[in-house]
């Protein structure tokens, strides 16, 4: 059968449906850029007049931990993606702390990567990008190295720093998403006082543990 009549036809079908979903897509995309603008604001700031004052081997720490957080924001956002919900039942199924937030990262996975890929990861490489370039201004003014030099060699460090530590990152997280996704969980769990729990438990079909029905 070629159609659907009016009342099996699903939500979003018809002419309109592309142009409804582009345009929740731009609107979303509008969103996730004012965040990030913000975000990077906030951040850039106060890091800015910090790193100023720190030496180089602290300024580098602070960078260091900046390219870190970008590249495990994109660990999540990948393993979120690439996680397998059976095996993540089935750890719920078997009481495991964490599993259930970590089905509910499953659940919302468009939203972690937007958050976790495109918010976390990408402002804080371009932060590390910026915080290099300050502290090897400042690195440079008291040492008197050339200014412009110190400050393209620190960004182009941390650019590729970035780019290798998120690939083999990525990697790990493809082969191992479903263990990646459960230490996510994990710690949301600890960290959040089983809300993320809650959440996945209201979801349809999520695992209960042995010995608890849905009516209780």
């Amino acid at each position: 059968m070629k159609g659907k009549g009016a009342g099996g036809r699903r939500r979003g079908d018809g002419p309109a449906g592309p142009w409804r979903r582009a345009r929740t897509g731009l609107i979303r995309g509008l969103q996730l850029t004012g965040i990030a603008l913000a975000v990077a604001f906030a951040v850039t700031w106060p890091a800015e007049t910090a790193l100023a004052g720190l030496g180089l081997p602290m300024a580098a720490v602070v960078v260091a931990c900046l390219i870190a957080l970008g590249a495990a924001g994109d660990m999540l956002a990948v393993a979120a993606a690439a996680a397998e919900e059976p095996a993540l039942h089935s750890m719920a199924a078997r009481g495991r702390p964490g599993a259930r937030a970590a089905l509910a990262l499953k659940h919302r996975a468009d939203r972690v990567a937007s958050v976790a890929g495109d918010i976390v990861g990408d402002v804080s490489g371009t932060v590390g990008g910026a915080a290099a370039a300050i502290s090897a201004s400042a690195a440079a003014l008291r040492h008197g190295w050339p200014p412009v030099l110190a400050r393209a060699s620190a960004v182009a460090l941390a650019a590729a720093l970035t780019v290798g530590v998120k690939a083999a990152l990525k990697g790990v997280s493809l082969r191992h998403a479903n263990s990646v996704l459960y230490l996510a969980g994990h710690a949301g769990h600890v960290l959040t006082g089983r809300r993320l729990a809650r959440r996945g438990r209201r979801r349809p079909g999520g695992a209960l543990p042995p010995g608890r029905g849905r009516g209780r």
